[in-house]
């Protein structure tokens, strides 16, 4: 089977999730603000109408949603449809991880990350960044969290060890970031009014000095390295491509044309990407052994976050 296991894309400008059961050939809509009124006396709503699903994480069965509009994070059991508590975070929250039984979010507009106990799911600390987070990455090897600042020109490095902060200064604004092995890889983009390009930067994780970088004509939105492989895929929401690179020989080795605004990308470690399209209101599938697009599954409008388990 080419397709297992099961896809949860969080659909922002509907406030709703689509469930795909690849297992089961099944396609359901979550409506996030129906199972919110079916469990009112449980938990409320905190903000406004609107709640802008954005990222999800998952541990033990457990699925974890951060809120744009809302500026919080829901705790859910998709299998029952159960919302179960929800908490107050900051301002715009983007990004979640989960780590060592905590959650960690990016909170773009106050500037801050918010650590979350997942026993208790409360507020375990805030901890001021960047300006305008937008990504978090963690090195479990080392207990160290990455935040890249989308309009700070840096990246903070919190250690969980330690327990201390430093920032990293960089030459462009990063937006997002992945770890492989020894090294950070940073998407940057370079936009002064002048000029509109990006750039990928190879950065040691044990002294953060530069060893690589390339250069690229146009703004990307999102990056992902397939593991084990200078193979780098990024997406373009201002052209609606899918580029494939090999960072190792700076070479550009494919540009495949989605339409729309893909956006968001995960890899299920075997051959295929998935990724959102913000526009189309789609969830593509690539497959990246033959270089195509294998099949597009109609979601809710402007989808964000995938979240792939089992």
């Amino acid at each position: 089977m080419l397709f297992k296991g099961k896809v949860l894309v969080a659909n922002t400008g509907e406030d709703s999730l689509t469930f795909i059961d690849f297992d089961n050939n099944r396609i359901e809509s979550i409506d996030l603000r129906e199972i919110l009124h079916l469990n009112y006396k449980k938990v409320s709503i905190l903000r406004g109408e609107l709640i802008g699903p954005y990222e999800m994480a998952i541990n033990k069965g457990y699925v974890y949603c951060t809120n744009i509009f809302d500026d919080s994070v829901f705790k859910m059991d998709i299998e029952n449809k159960v919302l179960l508590d929800t908490l107050a975070v900051g301002s715009y929250p983007t990004c979640i991880k989960y780590f060592n039984e905590h959650l960690f979010i990016a909170n773009t507009d106050s500037n801050s990350i918010s650590i979350v106990d997942e026993k208790t799911f409360t507020l375990a600390e805030n901890i001021p960044v960047g300006e305008k987070p937008t990504h978090i990455e963690i090195d479990e090897v080392n207990n160290n969290i990455y935040v890249v600042n989308s309009n700070g020109y840096c990246m903070d490095i919190i250690s969980l060890k330690a327990y201390e902060q430093r920032s990293i200064r960089l030459k462009n604004n990063p937006i997002k970031i992945s770890i492989s092995e020894n090294k950070i890889y940073i998407l940057s983009n370079v936009n002064n009014g002048l000029i509109n390009n990006s750039n990928i930067t190879i950065v040691n994780l044990d002294n953060y000095e530069e060893e690589n970088c390339m250069e690229m004509e146009g703004i990307f939105s999102n990056m992902l390295k397939i593991n084990n492989e200078e193979m780098i895929f990024i997406t373009s929401m201002e052209d609606g491509f899918l580029y494939r690179v090999d960072l190792e020989r700076k070479k550009l080795l494919s540009r495949i044309y989605l339409k729309g605004m893909p956006n968001k990308m995960e890899w299920d470690r075997n051959q295929i990407l998935y990724i959102t399209n913000i526009s189309t209101n789609m969830l593509t599938l690539f497959r990246i052994d033959q270089n195509k697009v294998i099949k597009n599954i109609k979601v809710g409008k402007e989808p964000n976050g995938i979240l792939l388990f089992n």
